[in-house]
């Protein structure tokens, strides 16, 4: 009897720990998006508040399934303001299971990092980036992707 209240407690503490995003600022994006690493990292850029960005995270989701094992990651950069963490994102991760990497980019002033991202990019989300540093891929899409077109991005940069 003990051994399941152990595992009981257990679970419920790991489940109070699961999966929340991380508040980073530009200069730790900026490091992020150098890693040399031969992987393809898919990043979406997104907000809890845009439709069309809720639309298709489960998308990302399911390609983060698909493309398991395979050297893809993927990562959720969430532009809600950094006061709204614990109230609207976390839950929102939470209510929605999402098991990406979920990061916070917390920079209000958006002119001092979104064209060093990808120049002429207006800010308009969602938008996604694909990047593989080692093989020099670099493609950027700034529309609402279906599940055909994500993958379809992602097979053609593998």
């Amino acid at each position: 009897m003990k051994s399941f209240w152990f595992v009981f407690c257990f679970g419920l503490i790991f489940n109070a720990m699961a999966q929340k995003s991380k508040v980073i600022r530009w200069p730790e994006m900026e490091t992020m998006l150098a890693d040399p690493a031969d992987s393809l990292t898919v990043i979406n850029f997104w907000a809890t508040w845009c439709k069309p960005c809720v639309a298709e995270l489960p998308h990302f989701e399911e390609a983060r399934k698909a493309f398991a094992g395979k050297p893809v990651r993927f990562w959720l950069i969430s532009l809600d303001f950094e006061e709204f963490k614990k109230s609207k994102l976390d839950p929102f991760i939470e209510k929605r299971g999402i098991q990406s990497k979920v990061f916070l980019l917390d920079e209000t002033d958006y002119d001092k990092w979104i064209g060093r991202l990808e120049p002429g990019w207006s800010g308009a989300i969602p938008a996604t980036l694909v990047v593989n540093n080692s093989k020099k891929i670099r493609k950027f899409v700034n529309s609402e992707l279906s599940a055909e077109q994500l993958n379809q991005l992602i097979n053609s940069n593998l």
